[in-house]
């Protein structure tokens, strides 16, 4: 999660993680209710908490130099997110229009956000982003294996894992890049 540490400024990744996640996080809260829901928004509440002293620590930290010359990502990184961009929308768009099933959207969302993290790890040279994206492509896969295993909670299982789920990766990633900063630090 840390996209610019060869440009000598301070890393944006945990920041972006970090919000990312508070929308996963309340993507997969609204399909709760009741007990779960007041549960899930305590859990959250204390994860924002220690996500956010991760992300003030790494905008804290000294800046790495430059190794050696910065191979130029620039566009690499733009085609990435045009080519997310695209398959989120088309997918979403096929999803609602010919399957009928909006609630698939989400999982959908966390395939495509998930699968956009290998090549982003390359493009970054960020090995953790191929974990989180590991992780977040899991999520899918435990969410239809749910669905399929309890067909009467389909509805809001498809929202609520994704949602959660893919909140408690990034946070992970956001809380292990603190971890190394502050190892980098100590």
């Amino acid at each position: 999660m840390d996209p610019n540490s060869r440009t000598g400024r301070a890393p944006r990744g945990p920041l972006i993680g970090a919000v990312f996640g508070a929308v996963w996080f309340l993507i997969g809260l609204g399909a709760l209710h009741g007990t779960a829901r007041a549960a899930a928004a305590a859990a959250g509440a204390l994860l924002v908490v220690a996500v956010t002293f991760a992300v003030l620590r790494s905008r804290r930290a000294p800046a790495p130099t430059p190794a050696g010359p910065v191979a130029p990502r620039g566009r690499a990184f733009v085609r990435l997110l045009v080519v997310q961009a695209v398959l989120l929308g088309v997918g979403a768009g096929l999803i609602n229009s010919r399957l009928h099933t909006p609630q698939l959207a989400f999982a959908w969302a966390a395939l495509v956000v998930g699968g956009h993290f290998f090549p982003l790890a390359r493009v970054l040279g960020a090995p953790l982003l191929r974990v989180l994206g590991a992780v977040m492509v899991a999520v899918v896969a435990a969410t239809a294996a749910t669905a399929l295993a309890a067909p009467g909670t389909t509805p809001w299982i498809w929202q609520a894992l994704p949602g959660l789920g893919c909140a408690g990766a990034l946070w992970a990633a956001v809380l292990a890049t603190g971890a190394r900063t502050r190892a980098r630090r100590g």
